[in-house]
């Protein structure tokens, strides 16, 4: 059996990718690890390891209190602040880890790695594309709403900064779709077959058998973030012997193609009302 301190490699690398190797109490810059070692970094749980910490919870497994969902990143004097259960409960601290996560985020795309690597988001794609789901009929849909009408509509609160932020790459990926045309490689076609997939299979999972407009409205955050967690594991999972592909770099590239299908309609439901 599995203990709660038995970290993967994937939740490790997707912990610290995209904490961006930083503390995650506000306004502190701490950085997590350097190059001779990580003696700044405390892997805490948000609900305790062990029976008897802060926010224990007794119905939650080991295999969940070791997952990325129950962890977050702090220096070590905040991690003993944090042990205050009365001023840090359970929701401050995911929401203290959302918020870290989506600054850096933020700093990534000013930092834009397309710039040095212009071939990055083709290949985080063809990644995507090649993983073989099962196949849905595509539809053609002409975006008649700006992305505050998308967010608006189906209500997204959380998430509404980065697909505000990442929305401005259309025009890139737009330009690769072009190119994946002329070649006549299906690319495009197979990467949003995949994307609605994903989301299908999201509405399954989170919504269960109440898919109303109304039920995703409630859960539009929660369904945005089960779709990017697949587009990760699913291109973690075919770069996985690809050491030349940062984290951080593939978190920007999913960000993108996260928020292209969102605005495609593949993900969350569409402005019936301005189109």
């Amino acid at each position: 059996m599995s203990g709660p301190r038995e970290y993967t490699d994937k939740t490790l690398k997707r912990l610290f990718g995209l904490s961006r190797n930083i503390c995650s109490f506000p306004q502190c810059e701490k950085e997590m690890s350097d190059e001779k070692s990580a003696k700044h970094s405390n892997i805490c749980h948000i609900e305790a390891a062990n029976e008897g910490g802060e926010r224990w919870n007794a119905d939650m497994g080991n295999k969940q209190r070791a997952d990325y969902n129950n962890l977050i990143l702090f220096c070590p004097p905040h991690h003993d602040e944090t042990d205050d259960v009365v001023k840090y409960t359970i929701g401050i601290l995911k929401a203290m880890k959302k918020n870290h996560e989506h600054e850096m985020a933020g700093r990534c795309s000013i930092k834009n790695p397309l710039a040095k690597r212009p071939s990055l988001l083709t290949e985080v794609i063809n990644k995507i594309a090649e993983v073989d789901l099962d196949e849905l009929t595509d539809e053609v849909i002409i975006n008649s709403f700006s992305v505050e009408d998308k967010i608006s509509y189906n209500h997204v609160t959380e998430s509404s900064p980065i697909i505000q932020e990442y929305s401005g790459y259309q025009g890139k990926i737009n330009a690769i779709y072009s190119e994946f045309e002329r070649e006549g490689n299906g690319r495009k076609t197979s990467l949003l077959r995949n994307v609605k997939s994903i989301y299908l299979e999201a509405k399954g999972k989170v919504l269960g058998t109440d898919q109303s407009l109304g039920n995703v409205r409630v859960h539009a955050d929660q369904l945005i973030e089960y779709v990017k967690r697949r587009l990760h594991e699913l291109v973690g999972s075919s770069l996985n012997n690809d050491s030349s592909l940062p984290y951080e770099d593939v978190e920007f590239a999913v960000s993108i193609v996260m928020v292209d299908g969102f605005m495609r309609c593949k993900i969350l439901e569409e402005p019936k009302s301005d189109c």
